[in-house]
């Protein structure tokens, strides 16, 4: 199969899965069949798996299975259809055994949706940057952003989210030129309404609570899109759930992409290594 996209490591696939008329993109670096330790990654908002997992993908492939799908939205998608797409690919690369899944952003909450429907998709569960209920804060971000995107969706709207997704400290550091690269490579692929329209109303509090899977929740000190705030709730909401905090804006997985590495790849390894209700030490240097 012919297929532009770029290998995020030398053994992973880049294959194609269809649901409900819909050609789900993946990165696998494994086979159907394998039932080793298996992480599948779900990005965020107007992402997929090269964009928010480009250097976290290949350090997690050092040591384990890894799938990244993308999920394919359109302007009319609804939770049910991008949750949908992840479950199919995981049934069919990785039939009858489950998972090692981590969601980032708009993919947390897709994740745990899930999670709470799902539980035999699931063995464990990592929620980075996620959220329970849009509050009125979230909101009025969202607001903002489409009301940029229906002016122009040029160069305003590029900062914006470069702005709203980065520590401050991280931004005043780059030098102009990586800055510069920051914000005209920010693009807004089709689709990326429905899944703005899925944040603006997003609520998995009944599945929240139906989560039984081993659950890390990783939330950013600086994060202004989604709080740190929602990751307590989280952690709070979940059964077997642990916390870890991380001095990142919400793009953590560009500015932080080791620690996020360690996180995860520690946490799959021991689930239980770190108690329920209790919060993972902070990284020292």
């Amino acid at each position: 199969m012919s297929d532009e996209r770029t290998p995020l490591h030398p053994r992973a696939e880049l294959g194609e899965l269809p649901v409900n008329g819909t050609a789900v993109p993946f990165h696998d670096t494994g086979e159907p069949g394998d039932f080793g330790s298996t992480i599948v990654l779900v990005h965020g908002t107007g992402g997929s798996t090269e964009s928010h997992y480009r250097t976290v993908y290949p350090m997690l492939a050092a040591r384990h299975r890894v799938i990244g799908i993308d999920v394919q939205p359109t302007d009319d998608s609804t939770m049910d259809d991008l949750t949908q797409q992840i479950e199919a690919v995981i049934t069919q690369r990785v039939p009858g055994a489950p998972v090692h899944l981590v969601g980032y952003s708009l993919g947390a909450v897709l994740t745990a949706r899930i999670a709470g429907r799902s539980p035999q998709l699931v063995q464990t569960l990592t929620l980075i940057a996620g959220w329970i209920k849009t509050d009125k804060h979230q909101r009025l971000r969202n607001t903002i952003w489409t009301a940029l995107m229906e002016s122009d969706g040029g160069r305003t709207l590029q900062e914006f989210q470069i702005l709203m997704a980065h520590h401050p400290q991280f931004l005043r550091t780059r030098p102009d030129g990586d800055l510069e690269r920051l914000i005209s490579n920010r693009t807004f692929r089709p689709g990326i309404a429905g899944e703005m329209r899925i944040n603006f109303d997003a609520d998995i509090s009944l599945e929240i609570e139906q989560i039984s899977a081993p659950t890390l929740v990783i939330g950013c000190l600086q994060d202004q899109m989604v709080p740190i705030m929602h990751s307590y709730q989280l952690f709070g909401g979940i059964r077997n759930a642990r916390l870890a905090e991380v001095d990142a804006g919400h793009a953590v997985t560009v500015e932080r992409p080791a620690q996020v590495f360690m996180l995860i790849d520690d946490f799959v390894r021991e689930p239980e290594a770190v108690a329920d209700g209790e919060m993972i030490p902070a990284l020292t240097i």
